[in-house]
């Protein structure tokens, strides 16, 4: 068979392809008159192949002209930039009178020079163009860098709580009874101690979600840091990542870090470990998160507080799950937040009291968020609200939330408006 045959056989494979799963609350354009092609990006495993391939099928479904390529097929390698060309042949031979065009091409980062196809097929050729890439040779900046403004780029996480439902077939209402709440509950904690990765979802038995995820841990290890940046101290980067996940909402200084690995004989200096948490950050494995001031300078310099791009991972490497409930919490409100785009901060008030998150929208302070599993105990109670309060008055916001286990409703302090939401309801409200 020639290079062009092979390519039509592969895209005639998926044709008539059904794609069952769970649908994601990501929302792509697909019909976008934008000349620019759409790159969806994120951690391995959180589903980009799977949903890209809904929404080609969907098109076909509507009779719409689309292809959809796998350039990690067997039957291709090494494919290259000979091969994206055959495919504009092929799909000329298919579709000879369509209006919109549509090419999906699944794991780009395998072709050299892909950018040089991607930018013709959208620019001359009148594409709509839908990519993925692995985050082990293809990062976000890297295709922003190489389309050069010709791509909106997406990410794609694991599972939110509302997919995950999704996922075991539930699906919240405003009226619940107390047996379909407490139902919600329990797989809340479920979703707490294993994570929204969608492999993880679907296995039952506890042991084997912990195995694949340590298996998780180590591909993106490996793939996406070691091999990517070519590594030589294993033994440093592999103690760097795990003090940086069981670290996961705490302050996280590198000075301390790097005197702690000396002490435990890991010789690693500190600009070294400013490379490791780029290159960790880079591959959606944490999320370094900055403290608010309105100095920019004052908020480079700051400690920043480490997040995880799934709970599942930072139970992993730890057994303690009743103990991290609260700070798990606070890692899946984090997550939360960035799947809803808002832009971040913790803070510090000049009392040295903390405030979980800081979201701010042009510019302007619009919500202060404190996360607590309980409220219960009086010292709790006063610690939360009084940083609130403090925050309130130092930043000019009055919005403002904690984020609980199952406490809700509105309380008055000092003056001060404060919102009780149960963590479930915050994260099913869209």
């Amino acid at each position: 068979m020639t290079r062009e045959e092979i390519i039509g056989q592969i895209v005639k494979d998926f044709f008539d392809l059904e794609v069952d799963g769970v649908e994601r609350d990501l929302d792509v354009p697909l019909d976008s008159d934008l000349r620019k092609a759409i790159t969806i990006i994120g951690p391995r495993r959180a589903g980009k192949t799977f949903y890209l391939l809904s929404h080609f099928a969907r098109l076909r479904k509507e009779g719409k002209a689309a292809l959809f390529l796998p350039l990690d097929d067997d039957r291709l390698y090494p494919p290259s930039i000979e091969d994206l060309s055959a495919l504009i042949k092929v799909f000329y031979e298919l579709f000879s009178t369509a209006d919109e065009k549509y090419l999906f091409l699944d794991e780009i980062q395998n072709v050299p020079n892909w950018e040089l196809f991607v930018k013709r097929a959208v620019e001359r050729e009148g594409f709509k163009v839908f990519l993925t890439g692995s985050s082990s040779k293809l990062l976000s900046k890297e295709i922003a860098s190489a389309l050069r403004g010709r791509t909106l780029t997406f990410e794609l996480f694991p599972f939110s709580f509302r997919e995950f439902l999704r996922a075991k077939g539930v699906k919240p209402s405003k009226y619940l009874s107390t047996r379909e709440e407490a139902m919600i509950k329990a797989l809340l904690k479920e979703y707490l101690e294993f994570g929204g990765f969608p492999e993880i979802v679907m296995i039952e038995n506890e042991y084997l979600k912990r195995k694949v995820l340590e298996e998780y841990i180590d591909v993106m290890l490996y793939r996406d840091v070691v091999e990517r940046y070519n590594l030589k101290n294993l033994k440093a980067v592999r103690m760097f990542l795990k003090l940086l996940v069981t670290s996961f909402a705490k302050e996280f200084s590198i000075n301390r870090t790097a005197n702690y690995m000396k002490s435990i004989g890991i010789e690693v200096s500190k600009n070294t470990l400013y490379n490791y948490l780029e290159y960790f950050t880079d591959a959606y494995i944490v999320f370094p998160l900055k403290r608010f001031s309105y100095s920019l300078k004052e908020i480079e310099r700051s400690l920043p507080k480490i997040y995880v791009i799934d709970n599942g991972l930072i139970n992993a490497y730890s057994l303690r799950f009743t103990s991290n409930i609260g700070r798990l919490m606070e890692n899946t409100v984090f997550l939360e937040l960035r799947r809803r785009n808002k832009e971040v901060f913790y803070f510090k008030t000049q009392d040295g009291r903390e405030v979980d998150f800081v979201v701010r929208e042009d510019g302007k302070i619009v919500a202060l968020i404190q996360v607590s599993y309980s409220v219960d105990d009086a010292s709790t109670w006063e610690r939360e609200l009084k940083g609130l309060v403090k925050a309130s008055k130092e930043l000019r916001c009055e919005n403002l939330m904690i984020v609980t286990w199952d406490r809700e409703g509105r309380e008055e302090f000092k003056g001060m408006s404060v919102e009780l939401i149960p963590l479930w309801k915050f994260l099913t409200k869209r």
